[in-house]
């Protein structure tokens, strides 16, 4: 009985504790599924490749701080420009031939898929099938108290990062020229045009942003992701997908909703239901297609 009480209580106080930490890592998730949400708004495909992405970024933060003892903070700055131009050299080579195709949503999926794998296949050989993991106290040491529970300093440190990208793009698509151009096309692309906005330039240089700040969330992953390896790209997609479909797919800062959701949703089954976290987070995410295919602000806005 005595020990039946004092389990009841352990559940009790670790509840506000997962709480807070999954809010902490749901901002993150937000900021990982971004570029996802914003390719398939301005492009209307989905980039099965983001994973990839998000893994190569973490592969860069690895490889520049083991040789040349460059520290993530250094790495999350220059992840954006050497991503953001693979992000341009991918569009160029695939998207306007997908657009002009006969069929551009399955030959956009066939085409992204086939992305992922040959990049999966190359990490393969470049970085051999290891496992890699970053120091704990690479980005930030320490701890502080929370609730009773010593919790490492790095989870500040990811979500204020993560939380000034997401800042940053609100204020790229509402506040700047080019931004109000990418949300016009994404509420409606021919009347854009017919205001004269040009599609190839806003949509070519929001998908290599969507490519920067993917490769950027790849930098500072391996603190919630968990260890380095050149398959764990699939998994990410699943994830980031499972992100953006909660909050709404093509609503960019929706991601924000749907990453603090599935953050808080899935700490809290790894407090209490860890075996069965993963299974019962994607039977959720079934529910919500059902019950509400466009996620929690589909149907309500377009607006980002």
């Amino acid at each position: 009985m005595m020990r039946k009480g004092v389990s009841n209580l352990i559940a009790i106080t670790l509840l506000p504790y997962a709480i807070v930490i999954g809010l902490l890592v749901g901002v993150y998730y937000a900021f990982m599924a971004l570029g996802l949400n914003l390719v398939f708004g301005v492009v209307r495909m989905i980039n099965l490749s983001h994973g990839d992405i998000v893994m190569l970024g973490s592969y860069l933060a690895y490889y520049l701080l083991i040789y040349y003892s460059i520290k993530e903070g250094i790495s999350f700055i220059i992840a954006f420009p050497v991503f953001f131009l693979l992000g341009v050299l991918i569009y160029l080579a695939f998207v306007p031939k997908l657009k002009s195709s006969s069929d551009p949503e399955m030959n956009s999926f066939t085409a992204f898929f086939g992305l992922s794998l040959a990049i999966e296949a190359i990490s393969f050989m470049v970085f051999g099938n290891y496992y890699h993991a970053m120091p704990t106290s690479a980005l930030l040491g320490g701890a502080f108290n929370l609730f009773g529970f010593k919790t490492p300093n790095v989870y500040l440190a990811i979500t204020s990062l993560s939380a000034i990208i997401l800042i940053i793009t609100y204020f790229y698509l509402n506040k700047t020229m080019l931004g109000k151009a990418t949300k016009a096309l994404m509420q409606n692309q021919e009347q854009a045009i017919s205001f004269g906005i040009n599609p190839r330039w806003v949509t070519l240089i929001t998908f290599a942003y969507g490519f920067g700040v993917a490769g950027m969330a790849g930098v500072i992953g391996p603190y919630i992701l968990g260890t380095i390896y050149p398959s764990m790209g699939d998994f990410i997609t699943i994830l980031a997908f499972t992100i953006v479909i909660i909050g709404a797919l093509g609503n960019p800062l929706s991601t924000i909703i749907g990453g603090i959701v599935f953050g808080i949703f899935y700490q809290l089954l790894q407090v209490y239901l860890s075996g069965l976290s993963l299974a019962i987070t994607f039977l959720a995410l079934l529910a919500i297609i059902v019950i509400k295919p466009g996620g929690i602000l589909g149907g309500v806005q377009r607006e980002v």
